[in-house]
């Protein structure tokens, strides 16, 4: 059981704290929906069950995103100081809904940091869709240049989405993948010198100089 036994829930729990602790035993319908905790829960709590329930999801800040987004909504001092802990996490699903948070909570801004470091990183389920989803959100000057490192550098699980990515932030497609551009598919190449041809050809799309990238 994930609880360490060793600290409980304060007793008698009342009915929104076995409420929140049946919303974290996550089955494969509540993951493959990205389904999070019961946080409004959260609202019915006393004193001693939110001290008790922040201290589990400090504890296990890099374990799932879901208790990255609880430690957001408790909002304590110790919670936003697990948040700025997670900025490093290796669960990189936790340290991007890190970054996350403490930016559209205006307590820190590392957006730009932790994409460029993070998304080469990355793989589908690993943290992915969550870097490109912030890479689209926040397209600064760095994170595009990343984003277009990984088209020709990436691991083979990002190259394409990529791909597409890039040619959303440059404004050439109107969602942040667009099949029809047959392009993003040639970066399925696994050898890295068959790919710089289509990169010279994307660079060329979005009019941007490779010689940095390559």
């Amino acid at each position: 059981m994930w609880i360490d036994n060793a600290t409980r829930p304060p007793e008698p729990s009342s009915p929104a704290m076995e409420r929140y602790l049946q919303s974290m035993r996550i089955g494969y319908i509540a993951w493959h929906d990205g389904i999070g905790y019961d946080l409004d829960a959260l609202k019915e709590f006393s004193p001693a069950e939110l001290r008790y329930i922040e201290n589990l999801h400090i504890s296990r800040k890099d374990a799932d995103w879901r208790d990255t987004e609880a430690l957001a909504a408790l909002r304590t001092p110790a919670t936003l100081q697990a948040l700025k802990d997670s900025l490093d996490s290796p669960n990189y699903d936790c340290r991007l809904f890190a970054v996350r948070y403490l930016k559209e909570m205006n307590i820190l801004d590392q957006v730009d940091q932790v994409v460029t470091s993070t998304l080469p990183l990355t793989k589908i389920g690993e943290g992915m869709s969550l870097a490109l989803a912030l890479a689209r959100d926040y397209p600064s000057e760095a994170i595009k240049h990343s984003v277009l490192w990984c088209c020709l550098n990436g691991n083979e699980s990002i190259r394409v989405h990529c791909a597409a990515m890039a040619l959303h932030l440059y404004r050439l497609t109107d969602t942040d993948f667009d099949p029809r551009q047959k392009i993003v598919f040639e970066f399925h190449e696994p050898d890295r010198a068959k790919r710089i041809k289509p990169f010279l050809r994307l660079c060329q799309m979005i009019n941007i100089n490779p010689e940095i990238f390559l």
